[in-house]
C-alpha cells in the first residue's frame, strides 16, 4: 500500500497553540488562555474541524482534482504548437507556383540536428511579382513608405495619422513578364506593439463588425483599342478574402486582379506599375493603421507533422479498449477517428455518455485513445480501427528563431525553384500544463467576475469584451429606473477617442449576456469637456520665455489628457472637475516660473463657475489650446516705473 501524503502536518494541538498566540494581536483585553475559558472551547472547536479538513484533504487524488476542475469548465491545457508566418521566393520567375495546403517546411534543431517542422495552413500562389512601392496619399499629402515597408520593426500609417475619409494606400506592383492574373494574397502586420492585446475569454469568438468601410481598386484601360499609361481608370477590385476587417486586424486579404489591369505612373513613383489602391470611404478607426509590414507570397505555418490513415488495431469487441497512435504528443482538436463511415466524437470523460454514443476519450500526451464500456460509450464492432487523420509534435522547441526555416520537405519537380523563410521568430509553442498549474490558474478565473451585479463588474466585464481594446469604462447606475449605463472608452492614439456604433454594440452584446435579468443595461460613448488654460506667469532671470511658454503648454496638455492625466498621472477620473487651485499649482511648480500673476480656465460649455470647471458623471477633460503670456523681472520693473511716473 503506498504511503498516504501529508499535504498539511499540523496537529490538534499545534493549531490551538497557534490561534492562542493571535489573541492579543486581535483581542488584547482577552487575558484568560485556559481550557475552562468558553472561548479557548470555541479555538479547540474550530481547530478540530480544520483537522478534520486536512485528514480529508490528504486524501484527495490527482483524479478527484481533475474533476473539481471540471466542474468549473476547467481541464489542463494540452501541449501548443508555434506558429509563424513563412515567405516563400521563386529563384527564377517562370511562372506561377501553386504551393497546397499541408506543404512541410523545417528548420534544423541546433542541439539536436534534428528538423523541426511547420505545415502550411492553406494553399497559396507563389506569383513571380515583387511589390515595390508602398505609398500613402491623406488628402494633397503624399508620403512613400516603401522603405519602412521593408525594413523590420518600421512602422508607417496606412491613411496617415487621422486616417480622415478620402484618404488612399496605393501598392505598385512588377512582373517580370505579364501580371499574373491568379490569386494574390498579401499578409498585412500590423504594429501593435505599444497597445494592449485583445481579450480572448476562453473559446467564445467575439462578434466584431469594422466600425469603418474602404474600397479597392485597381488600374483598368478605359478602352481594350486604347492601352495607355496615360489612360487608365480605377476599376473596383473583385475580394476573395479579408482577414483584417478593413486593416483592424493583422490577416491574410486575398483578390484576383483581372486581366485588363494595366500598367501606369502614380506620383512620385515615375516609372509604369501594376497598382492597386484602397480607399477609405467611411472613416471611423479607433487606432488608425499602422502597418509592420504587407508581403507577398506569406503563409501562416504551425509546427507539427500531420499523419493520415494510421492503423491503430483490431476492435475485438470487448469493453474499455485501449488503441495508441504511432506518435505523440496529439494536437489537441486534430484528430479525426472515424469507424466504418461513422465519424466519432470525442469526450473528456464517459459520465454523460450512453450506450448508443459514439465517444472516445483521448490522452493527448500520451497518444492513448480508449472506447466506452457499452453503458457508457458505444463499443466499436469488431473492424480494423484507423484513425483518419492526426497531427502530432508542438512544445516550446517550435519556438525557433527569425530566418531558421529554410527548407522545404519533399521538393518535387515543380516547387525545385522554391525558396522559403520567415522573417520573424515563431510563438505559442507551450508544453503541457500541470495539474498545479491548472489549479492556480483556476483560481485566478474564480476572482473574475462573471455576473455583472455591482459598478466594478460592469466595469471588469465591459473591459474584458473578446476582440477589442477597451481602455476606460465607467458604469452609472440609476436606482430610479434599475438601469445601469456604461461608459466605454477605446484604446486609440487619438487625444479624444470616441468609440463606433460597431464597437459600442460589441459591447452590449457581452454585458448583455452577463447582467442581471431585472436591469436594463445601456452602453454609451463619452462626454469630453475641452478645457483651456488662459495664464500670465512671470518668469525666473536668465530663462528663455520660449522655452518656458512650452515647457507650461506641454505640461498642461499632460495634466488634461483623459489617459495620460490627472493629479497622479495615470488617467483623469470620469466625472472629476479641474479645479483652478490644482491648475495654479501645477504652473508654478514647472522649472522658470517665478510666480502665476493671472489665471482662468475656459471651456465650451461656459461650466467654469471661478472656482473649478465642472464635468458630468460621463465626462472626461481633453486639453484645449491654452494662452500663457510670459513676463519677466525687467518687463515688470519698466510697468511698475512707468505706471508710477505716467510715462
Amino acid at each position: 500500500m503506498l504511503p498516504t501524503p501529508k499535504l498539511d502536518d499540523k496537529t490538534f494541538a499545534e493549531l490551538v497553540e497557534e490561534a492562542k498566540a493571535l489573541i492579543p494581536v486581535y483581542a488584547k483585553k482577552w487575558t484568560d488562555h485556559n481550557i475552562h475559558d468558553p472561548g479557548i472551547t470555541f479555538v479547540e472547536l474550530f481547530a478540530w474541524l480544520i483537522e478534520m479538513q486536512i485528514y480529508r484533504l490528504d486524501r484527495v487524488t490527482d483524479k478527484n482534482k481533475r474533476k473539481f476542475l471540471k466542474f468549473l469548465g476547467i481541464k489542463p491545457g494540452h501541449v501548443t504548437a508555434a506558429k509563424v508566418d513563412v515567405i516563400f521566393s521563386l529563384n527564377t520567375y517562370p511562372n506561377t507556383i501553386f504551393v497546397p495546403k499541408g506543404t512541410k517546411v523545417a528548420a534544423k534543431d541546433v542541439e539536436t540536428g534534428e528538423s523541426i517542422v511547420f505545415e502550411t495552413a492553406y494553399g497559396i500562389h507563389v506569383v513571380p511579382v515583387k511589390l515595390e512601392r508602398v505609398i500613402s496619399q491623406i488628402w494633397e499629402e503624399i508620403r512613400d513608405n516603401t522603405e519602412a515597408n521593408m525594413l523590420d520593426g518600421h512602422f508607417y500609417h496606412a491613411f496617415g495619422e487621422r486616417a480622415k475619409e478620402g484618404s488612399m494606400l496605393y501598392l505598385g506592383f512588377n512582373a517580370a513578364e505579364e501580371f499574373p492574373h491568379e490569386e494574390i494574397d498579401l499578409m498585412v502586420s500590423l504594429y501593435e506593439g505599444d497597445l494592449v492585446e485583445k481579450v480572448k475569454r476562453g473559446e467564445e469568438e467575439p462578434e466584431i463588425i469594422p466600425p469603418v468601410e474602404v474600397r479597392w481598386e485597381y488600374t483598368k484601360a478605359k478602352a481594350k483599342d486604347e492601352i495607355s499609361a496615360k489612360c487608365v481608370d480605377w476599376a473596383p477590385l473583385e475580394f476573395i478574402m479579408d482577414e483584417t476587417l478593413s486593416f483592424t486586424n493583422s490577416g491574410r486579404i486575398s483578390f484576383k486582379v483581372p486581366t485588363d489591369v494595366v500598367k501606369c505612373k502614380v506620383p512620385p513613383c515615375e516609372e509604369e506599375k501594376y497598382w492597386v489602391r484602397c480607399r477609405v470611404e467611411k472613416a471611423g478607426y479607433d487606432i488608425p493603421p499602422r502597418i509592420d509590414a504587407i508581403r507577398l507570397n506569406t503563409v501562416p505555418t504551425t509546427q507539427g507533422k500531420t499523419v493520415t490513415n494510421e492503423p491503430l488495431g483490431f476492435s475485438t469487441g470487448l469493453p474499455n479498449q485501449t488503441f495508441f497512435f504511432q506518435h505523440k504528443p496529439i494536437l489537441a482538436g486534430s484528430q479525426v477517428i472515424s469507424i466504418l463511415d461513422k465519424t466519432w466524437k470525442e469526450v473528456d470523460d464517459f459520465d454523460a455518455s450512453g450506450p448508443e454514443d459514439l465517444h472516445y476519450v483521448i490522452d493527448h500526451d500520451n497518444g492513448e485513445l480508449i472506447f466506452g464500456d457499452g453503458v457508457h460509450g458505444l463499443i466499436p464492432p469488431k473492424t480494423n480501427i484507423k484513425v483518419t487523420t492526426y497531427r502530432f509534435g508542438g512544445g516550446e522547441e517550435g519556438n525557433i528563431k527569425a530566418g531558421a526555416i529554410n527548407m522545404i520537405v519533399d521538393v518535387d519537380e515543380k516547387r525545385k525553384n522554391l525558396k522559403v523563410t520567415n522573417k520573424l521568430p515563431a510563438s505559442g509553442g507551450k508544453e503541457k500544463e500541470t495539474l498545479e498549474e491548472a489549479i492556480i490558474r483556476a483560481r485566478k478565473y474564480l476572482r473574475e467576475p462573471y455576473r455583472a451585479v455591482t459598478s466594478k463588474d460592469y466595469e471588469y466585464i465591459a473591459k474584458a469584451t473578446p476582440g477589442l481594446r477597451v481602455k476606460r469604462a465607467k458604469a452609472i447606475p440609476d436606482k430610479r429606473k434599475g438601469s445601469v449605463t456604461v461608459v466605454v472608452v477605446p484604446e486609440s492614439t487619438l487625444d479624444k477617442p470616441k468609440p463606433s456604433e460597431e464597437f459600442l454594440m460589441a459591447v452590449y452584446r457581452y454585458l448583455d449576456k452577463r447582467r442581471l435579468i431585472t436591469t436594463e443595461v445601456y452602453v454609451e460613448e463619452p462626454e469630453y469637456v475641452e478645457v483651456s488654460v488662459n495664464a500670465r506667469v512671470k518668469i525666473k532671470r536668465g530663462y528663455e520665455s520660449g522655452k518656458v511658454r512650452q515647457r507650461i503648454e506641454n505640461t498642461l496638455k499632460q495634466f488634461l489628457h483623459p489617459f495620460k492625466g490627472g493629479p497622479e498621472g495615470d488617467s483623469w477620473q470620469f466625472g472629476r472637475s479641474v479645479f483652478k487651485s490644482e491648475i495654479y499649482e501645477l504652473v508654478d511648480g514647472i522649472e522658470g516660473v517665478d510666480r502665476v500673476q493671472e489665471l482662468n480656465m475656459v471651456d465650451g460649455e461656459y461650466r467654469y463657475d471661478g472656482e473649478k470647471i465642472g464635468i458630468p458623471d460621463r465626462g472626461l477633460v481633453y486639453s484645449g489650446k491654452h494662452t500663457i503670456r510670459i513676463t519677466g523681472p525687467e518687463e515688470e520693473w519698466r510697468g511698475g516705473f512707468h505706471e508710477q511716473y505716467g510715462f
